[in-house]
């Protein structure tokens, strides 16, 4: 008795040092000690780990030895201890113990281990609740992996009704349990995968138990209503109230499809309630007691009761088994709204007013407009909804994000009568009043909310145009019930503060008044305007395509020509003012108006156009694109020092260049020609910002398309190069380094490219590749030679030459389509070489500097990706390199071997463009060329090779796969090669000289541990890692296997004798099927089987939430000695000293020593 009293006291003092250390160190060391004496078997092979962490010397232990032994230590410290720090950590080891050995516990025991955490919780109410949280979590997850296997666990609702019958207290704990066990089982964070056994335990759950765990706790809600259940404490209402609620919001969010979709938390789509629940919702008594219970509970208890009606308002109309009663639950939903807005009940608290007004826009989405509008006093209901959403509107400051959900109310309801069609005159005529009203006092109210929002420094929704937009296309289609008096109302609001922003314009162009002293004013009117540019359109674009109709476009020619005459008058108080007179805001809502234009009317003549042409002379669509084309000149020519203006005038740009016939007809106009014949005018100020980099590369691959769009572009296409060539022109003339390095040559540089890069990339047939490069190639190729010779060393320069260069031998769409008899596919990749040689020069000199990435890594990752960009493009034929032995590919394969090996692995995987760059350059070098070099010394094979086995490793998808495919490729060569080889010697038995081998299968023997460790390190991700890449693993395993057959049986053989012993036999089992059927003749017939049989090995594992227990994943000490296709082939290596790595190195001992 006094040594379980001292184990007790010992782990109690050691569970409180854990959650309240002096020091991060002492925590680690307590953690060790728990962990040590509390194993959970993950990880040790079933047995318990060997190191006693030091501190632990003659102390207090439990004698454990198998799972079962955790499960009755943590039980009896559990029972004996009163501390929340030993109930934290128990229930904690809990979880751990029952997620990683389940499977393993007897049906006895896990029946026991539930029954002791629901008795422990019946006898301690007086538990925190953060403890009872935690208590129900780990019931939850029993529940759930036990579910299907133990017939005790299936009784969830019969063993909580135990406390229900009880006192307060224990209805209190029960309640709280229920809620955590209906979130966990159906959508746990800490659950196992999601697979078809949990599914389908989470869709029994539902059947089962839900229903009637619903009924209870709405009773119980009835009965809190009611006041017949006695509290003999203070707080015991609150807290009963709280978790019945809670419990009722748990059951009706909960994943009834089997979707994995937090219905909680979206606000489209519908609750799909079973058929089984339709008698508590067709109950008379339903509806007015949750809002019943709305009214009584105090906040924010209330916006919780307020959540469980936003849920029951959205469930679907074939839960109830007849119209009538469907009709029923729709009055009594109404009822309880207009109730609520009649009585104001809570509509002072912010978290109310939010989940009220999402409750307006759930129902809406759920009940049709004819249900609603054929309910006796729709009218009267339908007038407080508008009354209400026009105070909402009006009260932007107290609950500024209410407007998305009031305004979808309005908006599906307006929607909904275009295809309903009995609504009656009287009711059309309404909805289509409070459409204008709405209209009007959302605009009025925005426009004048401008000076209190500069004045008192609120958000501006102006400045988030993603959110404002969303909300105003809304707005939109409400306008579009009653558009001409919408619009109308709208008119009247813009004119007068048009007229007023083009009075003050023109006192300042007259010289009237001083622009500093109407500032203030002027950026009032200004953000007024944008409002209402961004409203116009908005309108605009709502356009139905499908129901165009004239009297609407008349209408929307009106909007448009106001906007156009606002466009006049900014121009011209921005040619008077210059960048003093920009306001962004305004811009943008203009541009914005712009591109709904576009998108509802570009594209077509019809009546519009007469109301353009009485006010600005436009009679066509090709005149209007002149008129935008005019604005993007002049936004370019401006807003130079604005990224955001710039960005989003560009995109209305490519938007308008964007389909066949639009850039066709944008091509045509003459704003659009001289910008052409002008793109590099000096008037674009823009071009002077070095912050616009990114933007002059979108304008350049706009101007390319509209350029190409003619049939016949050729002489255009070289007057367009003209002003490239002014600017190439002075730089061939450069005679000197000192020339090169000149800081205006070295910006002009970083333009020009930068520039070509932009106009190419968009590039997409031969016809304007080879247009594009007979103009650079070969006259300009030496500048950008000369260039990197120089500038190498910054990388500001070097990067944008050769992401140029990497982009000029990009062979997307199969551009680079050269005649059969063009030697230029063999002259890009002599230049490719030489800039290789050139930069890689450079970067190998580069010593350890802060910045690696920047000054080194970007750059050879450029050279990696231009590499495996020629390699992987399939217009250069390399042979004919090797056959006349030209040096250019043996040069760059040494440098990019010598760019390799300057890269430490850690820095490789360490930079996510550097890996991936380098992985693709490795999958794309490995399906040939690598097997084709006469030679490789040993150092870059190995670097090779782990860089590989790193790649494997890796968390990116990207770098994996392509890490997988060159492993793939590379011993799929070597098993070939080896077959080969054995039939050669089985041929020449007679002869005295032995066949010679490739060097790449002479390296594979000579490093004997090089093949099981790739093997180990796949198959360990293959077996113990959750990863969703099984079948790029498939692929490298398959063939390591082949080569590796008798490691990978003594390996195999290991993992299994690593797992406890009761899982021994299963695991053996499920490995077993990796190799069924398999015939290891390389066939990809064989491959997808052996691939199939990988996937199913994962999923029996996930069927029976098992996790293998992993084997060191380098202990390949035992591999020295075993047989394989490679072993002791005593041969004669082929070694030509004229390959492009010949090079020796001082560490192949090191890199080796690495495996």
């Amino acid at each position: 008795m006094a040594q379980h009293d001292e184990r007790i006291a010992y782990f109690s003092t050691l569970c409180e040092q854990l959650y309240n250390p002096k020091s991060s160190t002492e925590r680690d060391q307590v953690q060790k000690m728990l962990e040590y004496s509390f194993p959970t078997f993950a990880g040790t092979g079933g047995m318990v780990p060997q190191q006693q962490p030091p501190g632990m010397e003659n102390s207090p232990t439990f004698a454990i030895v198998t799972p079962t032994d955790t499960a009755s230590a943590l039980r009896v410290l559990l029972e004996n201890s009163p501390s929340p720090y030993v109930q934290t950590f128990c229930l904690s080891r809990f979880k751990q113990l029952i997620q990683a050995q389940f499977t393993l516990f007897s049906d006895e025991t896990k029946v026991q281990l539930r029954s002791f955490l629901l008795e422990y919780c019946f006898m301690h109410t007086d538990l925190e609740p953060f403890v009872i949280t935690q208590l129900a979590g780990v019931l939850a997850l029993l529940t759930r992996l036990g579910w299907l296997d133990v017939e005790e666990y299936r009784n969830v609702q019969k063993d909580i009704h135990q406390f229900l019958q009880a006192s307060v207290d224990h209805r209190i704990v029960g309640m709280h349990i229920l809620a955590v066990l209906i979130q966990d089982i159906h959508d746990s964070p800490s659950a196992p995968c999601n697979t078809a056994k949990f599914r389908k335990a989470a869709a029994s759950f539902r059947d089962t138990q839900l229903y009637a765990i619903f009924e209870t706790t709405f009773k119980t809600l009835d009965n809190l209503l009611r006041h017949t259940i006695p509290f003999d404490k203070p707080g015991q209402e609150d807290r009963l109230r709280h978790v019945t609620i809670n419990v009722l919001l748990k059951c009706l969010s909960y994943d009834f499809a089997g979707t994995s979709l937090d219905e909680a938390g979206e606000d489209i789509g519908t609750v799909q309630v079973p058929s089984s629940w339709r008698y508590v919702f067709e109950d008379d008594n339903f509806i007015p007691t949750l809002f019943g219970a709305y009214q009584a509970f105090p906040p924010p208890l209330s916006a919780k009761v307020m959540e469980c009606l936003v849920l029951v308002a959205s469930v679907r109309k074939g839960l109830f088994e007849t119209d009538n009663q469907r009709s029923k639950f729709v009055v009594s939903i109404m009822k309880g709204i207009r109730d609520v807005i009649l009585t104001s009940q809570g509509m002072n608290n912010v978290d109310n007013y939010n989940e009220f007004c999402r409750l307006l826009f759930r129902f809406r989405s759920s009940a049709p407009l004819n249900e609603m509008a054929e309910k006796p006093d729709y009218g009267e209901w339908i007038e407080l909804i508008a009354d209400f959403t026009l105070k909402a509107v009006q009260s932007w400051k107290w609950a500024p994000n209410t407007a998305a959900y009031l305004l979808g109310f309005w908006s599906r309801t307006i929607q909904s009568m275009t295809y309903y069609q009995k609504l009656g005159e009287i009711t059309a005529e309404k909805l289509g009043n409070i459409s204008v009203e709405l209209t009007r006092i959302y605009a009025t109210t925005n426009v004048e909310s401008v000076a209190a929002r500069i004045e008192e420094m609120l958000d501006d929704p102006l400045e988030s145009e993603e959110d404002l937009v969303e909300n105003l296309v809304m707005l939109g289609q409400i306008a579009r019930c009653k558009y001409e008096g919408s619009t109308d109302v709208l008119i009247a609001v813009f004119d007068p503060i048009a007229i007023q922003y083009q009075e003050l314009v023109t006192q300042i162009t007259a010289g009237v008044a001083n622009p500093d002293a109407l500032r203030d004013t002027m950026e009032v009117v200004q953000l007024k305007i944008a409002w209402l540019a961004y409203i116009l359109g908005a309108f605009i674009g709502s356009r139905p395509s499908y129901m165009s109709r004239i009297e609407t476009d008349v209408i929307d020619g009106r909007l448009i020509a106001k906007v156009l005459q606002l466009m006049e008058v900014n121009q011209a108080l921005q040619s008077h003012l210059g960048e003093a007179s920009l306001n962004q805001k305004l811009e943008m809502a203009i541009v914005f108006f712009l591109m709904q234009f576009r998108k509802s009317y570009i594209s077509e003549t019809n009546i519009l156009y007469p109301d353009l042409a009485e006010a600005f002379g436009i009679t066509d669509p090709k005149m209007v694109l002149n008129v935008m084309m005019t604005k993007i000149i002049k936004n370019l020519q401006i807003w130079r020092h604005n990224e955001h203006v710039i960005r989003k005038t560009l995109q209305l740009f490519n938007e308008l260049a964007s389909g066949f016939s639009a850039v066709r007809n944008l091509r045509k106009t003459e704003a659009m020609r001289i910008m052409l014949q002008n793109h590099m005018s000096s008037e674009f100020a823009f071009f002077e910002n070095e912050h616009h980099q990114q933007n002059r590369m979108l304008y350049y691959q706009v101007l390319c398309k509209v350029l190409f769009a003619d049939d016949h572009c050729e002489s255009d296409f070289y007057a367009f190069m003209r002003p490239f060539e002014e600017r190439l022109e002075p730089l061939e003339a450069l005679d000197s380094v000192d020339a090169f390095r000149q800081p205006a040559v070295r910006l002009m540089l970083q333009d020009i490219f930068r520039d070509l890069r932009g106009f190419i990339q968009p590039i997409q047939n031969r016809r304007d590749y080879t247009l594009f490069f007979n103009w650079f190639y070969p006259e300009y190729m030496p500048i950008l030679l000369r260039a990197l010779e120089v500038w190498a060393p910054d990388p500001s320069v070097a990067n944008v030459l050769l992401k140029f260069f990497a982009e000029l031998v990009h062979n997307k769409s199969q551009r680079l389509n050269f005649d059969v008899s063009s030697p230029n596919s063999l002259l890009l990749f002599r230049d490719t070489s030489r800039l290789i040689s050139i930069y890689g020069r450079h970067a190998l000199d580069i010593a350890e500097v802060n910045e690696k990435y920047a000054y080194k890594y970007k750059g050879i990752s450029i050279c990696f990706k231009m590499l495996s960009r020629c390699l992987s493009g399939r217009y250069i034929n390399f042979g004919v390199f090797w056959l006349y032995q030209d040096k250019a590919i043996d040069e760059a394969f040494h440098m990019m071997f010598q760019l390799m090996l300057s890269i430490p692995h850690h820095d490789l995987m360490g930079f996510p463009k550097l890996a991936s760059a380098f992985a693709a350059l490795l999958d794309d070098f490995s399906k040939e060329q690598l097997t084709i070099l006469p030679t490789l010394e040993p150092n870059t094979f190995l670097y090779i090779i782990k860089a590989c086995e790193q790649g494997i490793e890796s968390n990116e998808h990207y770098v994996r796969s392509h890490a997988c495919s060159a492993i793939d490729h590379i011993c799929t060569f070597v098993a070939h090669e080896s077959d080969h080889h054995h039939q050669q010697q089985h041929r020449q038995r007679h002869h005295q000289q032995a066949p010679a081998t490739h060097w790449l299968v002479s390296y594979f023997g000579q490093f004997p541990t090089v093949l099981p460790s790739l093997l180990v390190t796949v198959f360990n991700l293959v077996l113990f890692d959750g990863n969703s890449d099984q079948w790029a693993l498939s692929k490298p395993l398959y063939v390591l296997m082949l080569l590796q057959r008798n490691y990978a049986m003594e390996y195999t053989n290991r993992v299994i004798q690593q797992q406890l012993p009761e899982r021994q036999s299963f695991v053996s089992k499920a490995l077993g099927v990796l190799t069924e059927a398999i015939g290891w003749d390389l066939s990809n017939k064989d491959r997808e089987r052996f691939s199939r049989n990988v996937s199913a090995f994962r999923r029996e594992l996930a069927l029976h939430n098992v996790s293998l227990v992993p084997v060191s994943p380098h202990d390949t000490s035992t591999t020295t000695n075993l047989p394989s296709l490679l072993s002791n082939t005593a041969t004669t290596v082929v070694n030509n000293n004229n390959g492009p790595n010949n090079r020796n190195s001082n560490n192949t001992n090191a890199t080796v020593a690495a495996y």
